[in-house]
């Protein structure tokens, strides 16, 4: 007992040493450096930050390399800059080790970069700005010594630029872009600046370009890639300066604000060609579709269509209005490929696909069943009680969580799905692995007034995007609207209940000139920055000097912070899409995460197929 008693104290005077060295820090070291332990390799220490000192650098290139010494400190270690693990958040700019970092000086682009670094479980960041100022570019059009026409006063007529329109907001990836602006009175010679945080560049342009004095200079698409790359999610300012002789007075535009999307703009439309009467399909970024089905295949026309969000199987109408050739499901490669065969008696004009693209909700003279995408057949139905009316409902969209659909509830009986007279409210109908709950209504319509329809829903299934059109005391007719104007309105709240009693918002940029046939808006299934939707739809007003006669199809982004804050009008001015046929009308056109193929002849001249997609060719 007695030894046993001794033990026990003599274990216990060793733990109490054993605390007091520990809050002395006297535990061993490696290497001679007390605290400081260079092998990443041992121990499990807990995660930590470290420090890098600058925590933001700025580097304005002129055309040779620059070098900028960091450091990382970590608390617990203490200076681990030789020791640490360090990186670029684009390894094209320049490289990076041992806290020595070199800027590429002949970088094309500049913008906002990450530099960092890691050590054990540590890790951390600093903020690279990169500004450049490029070398001036002078068009074939303007003279040789073109800079040197601008040395005169100011005071002269003013340009007008007229596209891209003020408080656009551009995709750096949408490219084929031409500045248009019309010409101060004699004026010869024109400066174009544009200026943001870290992109600074001028062009010079003759009268070439100008004739009747509305000027036209399109942007070398790797110059207008490098500006929008190096001013993701940023602003550059473009203005324009003329001149009619060298050191006269000198006119300067009202400056146009061109926002950059946060990154890329991902995925592909499928959109309806009245010239082929069928169907084109085009990855955002490529100059030209490429033709999907022509002529409807062996039923003269295909136009309605649905596109699972992969873009692996398309829902498609064949024939026109109500001749019931049939409607079936076409691979996404390869539409000769149909899930079943056409059957007047498998039949819709719009459907829509669920998120997982096996079950397909298709509507027909104001009924709306969800069907088998295999085959066709039908699995559910929604009736008339459910939908609210009597007389139906049209255009369904599945919300992207599967949760919801919102189609136009019919106010009075359709000449076909396409013509809802004096129809209709935009409604929500909850969907429950098949259970349907009544719909609810959003925006109510009112005939010979308002009307709304086209609902499409943000990638968050929280809005809608959707049309309304103006009846002006007559009865509305929602096919090819011309009296419309684009808008928004919160559909689901936060906790997962139909937003009831939200007033709609209104697009005024985005529609950007409203009764113009601004229809068919469609969300695209990306959300960039956790804020940035984009919308294509179809409208007939002219851009610069060209259109306005054909519906063509436009995109524009909204800010869905703005909107959730209620600031306003969240929607910037649209673009046009670069690729399509400015003498013909286009529609309805559908996104994909993808553009599905199986050979290079499958994909725009820009593109390859990869795995299966089309993707852009490197170099």
């Amino acid at each position: 007992m007695r030894s046993l008693r001794k033990s026990s104290s003599w274990l216990a005077l060793r733990a109490v040493a054993l605390l007091l060295c520990l809050a002395a820090s006297c535990m061993p070291t490696r290497g001679g450096q007390e605290g400081n332990d260079p092998d990443p390799g041992q121990g499990s220490d807990p995660p930590g930050t470290l420090t890098l000192m600058p925590a933001q650098i700025e580097i304005a290139l002129s055309g040779t390399d620059q070098t900028v010494t960091l450091r990382a400190v970590s608390r617990r270690y203490g200076d681990v800059t030789q020791q640490a693990s360090w990186s670029l958040s684009d390894a094209s700019i320049g490289h990076v080790a041992a806290g020595r970092l070199t800027v590429r000086g002949n970088l094309e682009r500049g913008g906002v970069y990450q530099v960092s670094a890691t050590f054990r479980n540590e890790s951390g960041k600093a903020q690279l700005i990169i500004k450049v100022a490029l070398p001036d570019v002078v068009d074939a059009s303007a003279p040789a010594d073109a800079r040197d026409y601008f040395d005169g006063p100011g005071g002269g007529p003013a340009p007008q630029l007229v596209y891209p329109f003020d408080n656009t907001m551009m995709a750096p990836n949408v490219l084929q872009v031409v500045l248009m602006w019309r010409a101060g009175a004699g004026q010869q010679v024109f400066r174009i600046e544009a200026v943001g945080p870290t992109y600074e560049r001028r062009f010079y342009v003759g009268a070439g370009r100008c004739p009747g004095g509305q000027c036209s200079y399109p942007v070398d698409d790797g110059i207008w890639s490098g500006m929008g790359h190096s001013a993701l999610g940023q602003t550059v300012t473009l203005t324009v300066s003329g001149v009619a002789v060298r050191g006269g007075p000198v006119g300067r535009s009202q400056p146009v604000a061109v926002h950059f999307s946060p990154e890329d703009i991902r995925g592909g439309l499928y959109y309806f060609s009245p010239t082929i009467r069928g169907i084109k399909r085009v990855p955002l970024g490529a100059s030209r579709p490429v033709d999907f089905i022509r002529n409807g295949d062996e039923t003269g026309c295909a136009g309605c269509h649905a596109v699972t969000r992969d873009g692996k199987q398309v829902a498609v109408e064949f024939g026109s209005g109500q001749t019931r050739v049939g409607s079936t499901v076409v691979d996404g490669a390869m539409p000769r490929m149909r899930r079943f065969p056409l059957n007047p008696a498998i039949a819709w004009n719009f459907s829509w696909f669920n998120p997982t693209g096996d079950k397909l909700i298709t509507n027909w003279s104001g009924s709306l069943v969800v069907r088998n995408p295999a085959n066709g057949q039908i699995l559910e139905q929604v009736s008339r009680d459910q939908m609210g009316s009597q007389h139906g409902g049209a255009m369904p969209e599945w919300s992207p969580d599967g949760k919801w659909i919102a189609f136009v509830r019919n106010l009075a009986p359709p000449r076909y799905d396409f013509e809802l007279i004096d129809s209709g409210d935009i409604v929500v109908m909850p969907y429950n692995n098949g259970a349907f709950g009544p719909a609810v209504t959003l925006v109510k319509g009112t005939p010979r007034s308002e009307v709304h329809f086209w609902p499409s829903w943000t990638p968050d299934s929280q809005w809608l995007v959707f049309n309304t059109q103006e009846c002006m005391g007559s009865p509305c007719n929602q096919y090819n609207a011309r009296a419309t104007r684009v808008r928004m309105v919160r559909a689901i709240t936060d906790a997962g209940e139909p937003a009831v009693g939200e007033q709609p918002i209104e697009l005024v940029a985005g529609t950007h000139e409203k009764h113009r046939t601004n229809n068919w808006p469609k969300v695209a299934p990306f959300i960039q920055a956790g804020r940035i939707v984009f919308v294509v739809y179809s409208a007939n007003y002219s851009w610069g000097f060209l259109g306005g006669t054909h519906p063509q199809l436009f995109m524009f982004a909204v800010d869905l912070a703005k909107a959730r804050a209620g600031m306003g009008d969240p929607s910037y001015q649209p673009i046009w899409l670069p690729f399509q046929e400015q003498n013909t009308g286009n529609h309805s056109a559908i996104w994909t995460t993808d553009v599905v193929c199986v050979t290079d002849r499958d994909c725009p001249v820009e593109f390859q197929c990869t795995m299966g997609m089309c993707v852009p060719r490197l170099g």
